[in-house]
């Protein structure tokens, strides 16, 4: 949604829209500011005053109705126009987005009725112009469902809180193994889940049908089926082939929402799992368990339906892995052992458990000794990847320093099969949780060689990400990059790394943008604002400590407007602390540079605590 749409500048008191007009483009204030006012038969009264960063326009473009408000500038005003397509496809790709977008409507919508309350006008007294009703109609005429009730899943289409679709499985004419595996599904899904997931047939076959792995491959499935889940308003697409002369099912599954930042358990194209065609009541729980597992909730609502469903769907896959299969080959076999472990992952993660990671380890590595009896190099690496992951988790869950250790090696491991030449955003995501991991390992270890691997992890990822194609990959890694920087710098006194910190800050910043990943650049204005405060400390330049206050202030904006209590604490203090500064160095003078570059080690490590607080909890509000 950040690339494309024009600019326009504004004079003072220029309208941008008029209230009752249809509406056309979002708008996003570059700079200077807007005023909304909305018409009552007491007069205009003024809803809000908008400044720089804020996006406006929007609920035309979502419910389909006429502009609600006028809009005019507030003296010389640049806005940037978003048109209807672009925030649409920005706002059903990216749920972070989504549920911003959503909630900034809410508070905007509690906001106008005060100040219509303020002025005596009651919200109903506001008059926006309707559209004519049809000749001859008794009612208002019908209106066609907006991407407000589809976000809501009040369409037609959506029944339960969860929707599965299967698609028509390949080299399969008469389509008896695509209801085969439907009706199991459906039946169990009906026995174990109750109102909570409904089970869908697509009606026609997925494409493409190239079965290969390829990262080519990958993404056209994973574009496809995104596209077809929107269109059949669903969560998870479930799909396959017929093989082995039509013994065996292979199927994988794709689901609508993809996480931001991978999770221990989480499906990606490539992962599949291997049935018998002829399925029993044990192998129909596991398809239910594997296909609960993949489900990736969107909202509250999803999660807390997805926090009950999972204690079950582990109970009904569970007596599944004890089950001698011999119509599966070795490969298969592995496959089934790993969406087992994959889904204990899963639970893991979201039920706390550590248990369940230890155990989705010990299958992991019972999946790999398997492999010894094949050549899959690939599927190898897959199960390192996703063996690293758990090892990661349950390290974060109060598991010992080893698990760190076996983390970082596992993962290591996986690069082996998705290498950079093959596989180069793989290999390039893998470098980059690397890295974090070593950042990790840094605060274990009394030397530094742990934080300069960890540095050279992101050099290596950004070697593939870049700025045009991955954008968001790549303000990830220049983030994390700057936080090893800085608190290398810091622990080893070089300033050109501290200044290499708040450069990477820079480049992140161009990316990560205030209106649609706020969380996230707020943790990168306060990791400048560290790395800009520490400089200031020994160059004593004032446009240094200005530029540092004015980050932290940045950062502080945004998290006390999300509510985010302890992030907001800790930025308040970092920017305590650079304001007493820059008050110290006095006003900004012309004549100096901020090339120079200096280090104070008596704030630094209370401050990367600061900083460590604030990017976790950045994790967890960005998927």
């Amino acid at each position: 949604m950040s690339e494309g749409g024009t600019v326009k500048k504004l004079k003072d008191g220029e309208v941008i829209f008029t209230e009752g007009d249809p509406s056309g483009s979002a708008y996003v204030i570059v700079k200077g500011g807007v005023e909304l006012t909305k018409n009552s038969k007491h007069g205009a009264v003024k809803l809000a005053r908008l400044k720089a960063g804020e996006l406006f326009g929007e609920m035309g473009i979502i419910d389909g109705s006429p502009r609600s408000a006028t809009s005019r500038a507030i003296g010389p005003t640049i806005v940037k126009e978003i048109p209807p397509e672009a925030l649409l496809k920005g706002i059903q790709n990216d749920p972070d987005l989504s549920s911003k977008v959503m909630a900034k409507l809410v508070e905007r919508l509690r906001a106008a009725d005060e100040m219509l309350v303020r002025a005596g006008v009651s919200p109903a007294d506001g008059t926006t112009a309707a559209s004519p009703a049809r000749q001859g109609a008794t009612g208002s005429p019908p209106k066609k469902p907006g991407f407000l009730s589809r976000l809501f899943n009040t369409t037609k289409g959506r029944e339960k809180t969860f929707e599965i679709i299967v698609a028509d499985f390949f080299d399969d004419p008469e389509q008896k193994a695509t209801e085969l595996v439907f009706n199991t599904l459906k039946t169990t899904t009906k026995n174990l889940s109750g109102d909570l997931i409904n089970v869908r047939r697509a009606g026609s076959a997925f494409t493409p049908s190239d079965f290969s792995d390829s990262p080519i491959v990958w993404t056209q499935i994973r574009n496809n089926a995104q596209n077809w889940l929107r269109e059949k308003e669903g969560d998870l697409l479930l799909w396959g082939q017929v093989r082995a002369g039509g013994s065996a099912l292979h199927m994988r599954m794709t689901q609508l929402h993809a996480l931001r930042n991978e999770r221990a358990g989480y499906i990606q194209p490539y992962d599949c799992i291997d049935l018998p065609y002829d399925m029993d009541d044990v192998l129909a729980g596991y398809l239910y368990g594997v296909c609960v597992g993949a489900l990736i909730p969107f909202d509250k609502a999803q999660v807390d339906a997805f926090e009950a469903l999972l204690g079950p769907a582990l109970d009904a896959t569970r007596p599944a892995i004890s089950k001698n299969i011999r119509e599966l080959d070795n490969d298969e076999q592995v496959r089934f052992k790993v969406g087992f472990a994959n889904l204990l992952a899963t639970c893991g993660v979201f039920k706390k458990r550590p248990e369940r990671l230890k155990e989705a380890e010990d299958v992991y590595h019972d999946a790999l000794r398997s492999m010894r009896r094949t050549r899959s190099e690939l599927l190898e690496g897959i199960i390192k990847r996703h063996l690293g992951y758990a090892q990661s988790t349950w390290f974060d869950q109060g598991g010992d320093n080893n698990l760190l250790e076996a983390a970082i090696e596992s993962l290591r491991e996986a690069c082996e099969s998705f290498n950079k030449s093959m596989f180069p955003n793989e290999w390039a995501d893998l470098q980059a949780m690397i890295g974090q991991l070593l950042f990790k390992k840094d605060q274990l270890d009394e030397n530094d060689s742990a934080l300069r691997e960890s540095i050279a992890s992101f050099q290596s990822a950004l070697q593939v990400f870049s700025a045009s194609t991955t954008p968001r990959r790549w303000g990830d890694a220049k983030h994390h990059l700057a936080r090893a920087l800085q608190l290398l710098g810091s622990q080893s006194g070089d300033l050109d790394m501290i200044a290499r910190s708040a450069e990477a800050c820079r480049e992140a910043l161009a990316v990560r943008s205030k209106t649609q990943s706020p969380m996230l650049w707020a943790a990168t204005q306060n990791n400048l604002g560290s790395a800009l405060f520490m400089l200031c400390q020994k160059t004593r330049k004032p446009e240094t400590a200005d530029a540092a206050v004015k980050a932290f202030q940045a950062a502080l904006e945004v998290y006390e407007a999300r509510k985010a209590v302890k992030l907001a604490n800790v930025t308040q203090k970092n920017l305590s602390r650079a304001q007493e500064v820059s008050m110290e160095l006095g006003p900004i003078q012309n004549d100096t540079s901020e090339e120079e570059n200096s280090f104070s080690e008596d704030t630094f490590n209370e401050m990367e605590e600061d900083i460590e607080d604030i990017s976790e909890k950045e994790e967890e509000n960005s998927v």
